[in-house]
C-alpha cells in the first residue's frame, strides 16, 4: 500500500486523522459549518470498522451489522444518525432498512426473538417468564436513562451540581452501577437475566462488568429509535459523509499515513505525513487509537504525568474473530432472522471468561441478505459469524486462524444443518486482521471498555489537555458502538466550534444549511 500521497494544500482549518464514523461525522459537520477540513486515512477507503469489502459476486460488511437512530423520532436526542445526515445535506444518500425483530437469542432449550418497541419487548419477556414482575419497571428505568442521557450534555453545560442531580436523577443514581447489579434489583430468574443481557457482546463486556448506563442507552435506542441496516452495506453511510465533506470543500486523503502531530508553543498545530509533507491546521482531531495518538503521534512529554498514567491504567476492549461466508442454504425459510446470538450457557460471566482465554463458546450469526438481497446472487445468502476474541491466545494468529475458522463453522453447523457442504465462499478475520486494518491496539473493537469507571466523566474527554487536539471515535466519550462513535463526532464538532450545548450546534447548522 502506498502511504506517501500528499494533500492539495498545506493549510486547513481542521485536520482529522482517521475516517471511522466518529471522525467522518465531525468532519462532515465542521465542513458544513464552513470550516476547511482535511481527513487523512491509511486504508484505501473510508469507514473504519464500518467499511465493507467485495469478493465478487458478494458484498460483505466488515464489522457493523445493525444500528439505531436512522429515522426522525419524537423524543429529544434520538435519531442521531438521521440528524447528522440531514444536517450534512446527504440524508437521501442512505436508505435504511428496518430490522424487526432486532435480534434473536438462542440458549440451551430457549429461543427468543426480540421485537422493536418497549411494550412489545416486555411482552415477549413476560410470555416466556410469566412469574417475573419486574420487567416493566426495569425497562422504564432504561427509558428514563435514555431520556436523561439525551439532555445530559446541555444540562451539564448550563447547570450547577444541585440542578444536575434534580434534572438527571436516574443517571446520577446508577452512574456507577453494572448491568448485573441493576438486573438483580428488578429480576429474579437467572435465565431471564441472561436473556435480558443478550446484547452484551455489542459493547464487549458481560453484565457483571459493563456500565448499566451505557448498556441501557443502547438497548433503549433499539427499542425506541428502531433497528436498521443500511442498504448496500454500511460503507454507504461512510460514503455519504465523505460526499458531504467533499461537497462542502473538504478533502479526503486515502492511503496516507500520519507520522506525527506537530506541536508548537504548547499547541497542536498540524500534522507531518510519512511523505514528509507538513500540513498546518488550527485544530487536529484524532479518530485514531488514543494511546498511539498520545504516545507516538504527539509524545508523552506534551502531557502531564498524571494524564499519561491515567491513560495507561485504562482497559481496552476485546477484539473479534469473524468468518464471512456465502451459502446456498434457503436461510429465508429458517427460524433465525437478521442477527441471532447463540450461547452454549446462560452464564455470561463464564462465556466472557472463556472468550478471554481464546475459547469459542458463543457466537452471532448475521444474515444481511434476509433484509438486503442485493448483497449476493439470487438463491444465495451471506452469513457473518462473529465472536469476541482475545488478541493474545499464546500463539500466532497466522498459525491459529484456520483452526478458529473451522471451530466457528462447526458450531454454526449445529444450528444451520448442511452449512459446511453448502459453502460457496468462506474467509475469516482474526484480531490481528482487525489490528492491521484499523491500527487499534490489539484489534480492539470498542476502544476502552465501557465499564462504570470508564464511561461519562471517567472516559477520555473530547478535548485533550493539549490545546488544539481533540478526539473522536470509540476511545473518547461517550463510548463504543456505531451510535456512540457518531455521538462522539457530534460532540467533537460542537466543542471545536465553541458551542456550549448540542442544541446550539444543530441550530447553527440548520441556519447554514438553508
Amino acid at each position: 500500500m502506498n502511504l506517501h500521497r500528499e494533500s492539495k494544500k498545506e493549510h486547513y482549518d481542521i485536520v482529522v486523522i482517521g475516517s471511522g464514523l466518529g471522525g467522518l461525522t465531525a468532519a462532515a459537520l465542521l465542513a458544513r459549518s464552513g470550516k476547511d477540513v482535511l481527513v487523512i486515512e491509511r486504508h484505501d477507503r473510508a469507514g473504519g470498522y464500518a467499511h465493507s469489502f467485495r469478493r465478487p459476486p458478494y458484498h460483505f460488511d466488515s464489522s457493523v451489522h445493525l444500528t439505531s437512530g436512522c429515522e426522525p423520532v419524537a423524543y429529544p436526542g434520538g435519531g442521531a444518525i438521521h440528524r447528522v445526515l440531514e444536517a450534512a445535506g446527504v440524508r437521501e444518500q442512505c436508505e435504511f432498512l428496518r430490522v424487526d425483530p432486532f435480534c434473536g437469542a438462542v440458549f440451551p432449550g430457549l429461543h427468543l426473538a426480540a421485537p422493536v418497541g418497549i411494550e412489545a419487548f416486555a411482552q415477549a419477556l413476560r410470555e416466556r417468564f410469566p412469574r417475573e414482575t419486574g420487567v416493566d419497571a426495569l425497562l422504564e428505568v432504561c427509558r428514563r436513562i435514555r431520556d436523561e442521557a439525551a439532555r445530559a450534555q446541555d444540562v451539564l453545560a448550563t447547570a450547577d451540581g444541585v440542578r444536575i442531580q434534580k434534572e438527571l436523577p436516574t443517571l446520577f443514581r446508577y452512574r456507577r452501577a453494572t448491568l448485573a447489579e441493576v438486573m438483580n434489583e428488578f429480576l429474579h430468574d437467572e435465565k431471564l437475566k441472561a436473556v435480558f443481557a443478550t446484547l452484551w457482546p455489542y459493547l464487549g463486556l458481560p453484565p457483571s462488568k459493563i456500565s448499566f448506563l451505557y448498556w441501557s442507552t443502547m438497548l433503549a435506542g433499539f427499542l425506541t429509535d428502531g433497528a436498521f441496516y443500511c442498504r448496500g452495506s454500511f460503507q454507504n453511510l461512510a460514503n455519504a459523509l465523505v460526499k458531504a465533506i467533499r461537497r462542502d470543500g473538504g478533502e479526503l486523503l486515502l492511503k496516507t499515513s500520519v507520522r506525527r502531530i506537530v506541536v508548537e508553543d504548547g499547541r497542536a498545530c498540524g500534522v507531518l505525513l510519512e511523505s514528509g509533507q507538513k500540513i498546518a491546521a488550527s485544530v487536529v482531531i484524532s479518530n485514531a487509537d488514543a494511546q498511539q495518538t498520545i504516545e507516538e503521534l504527539v509524545g508523552t512529554q506534551h502531557f502531564s504525568a498524571s494524564y499519561g498514567k491515567r491513560i495507561q491504567k485504562m482497559e481496552s476492549s476485546l477484539s473479534a474473530f469473524v468468518v464471512y461466508l456465502a451459502t446456498n442454504l434457503p436461510l429465508h425459510e429458517g427460524p433465525y432472522g437478521h442477527e441471532t446470538f447463540f450461547y452454549s450457557s446462560f452464564d455470561h460471566d463464564q462465556n466472557y471468561a472463556n472468550t478471554c482465554k481464546g475459547k469459542i463458546v458463543w457466537f452471532t450469526a448475521t444474515i444481511p441478505t434476509l433484509v438486503d438481497s442485493s448483497l449476493a446472487p439470487d438463491g444465495e445468502h451471506l452469513m457473518i459469524l462473529t465472536t469476541l476474541m482475545a488478541y493474545d491466545i499464546g500463539r500466532s494468529w497466522r498459525d491459529a486462524k484456520l483452526e478458529y475458522q473451522e471451530d466457528l463453522l462447526a458450531q454454526a453447523e449445529k444450528y444451520f444443518p448442511g452449512l459446511r457442504t453448502s459453502l460457496r465462499f468462506v474467509e475469516s478475520a482474526s484480531p490481528r486482521t482487525m489490528e492491521r486494518y484499523t491500527r487499534n491496539t490489539h484489534g480492539s473493537v470498542y476502544g476502552w471498555d465501557v465499564a462504570p469507571d470508564q464511561v461519562g466523566p471517567s472516559r477520555m474527554n473530547i478535548q485533550s489537555p493539549l490545546a488544539g487536539l481533540y478526539f473522536a471515535g470509540h476511545w473518547t466519550e461517550p463510548g463504543g458502538g456505531v451510535y456512540g462513535v457518531v455521538l462522539s463526532g457530534i460532540r467533537s464538532a460542537q466543542q471545536v466550534l465553541g458551542f456550549k450545548t448540542e442544541t446550539a450546534l444543530w441550530e447553527d447548522l440548520t441556519r447554514k444549511g438553508r
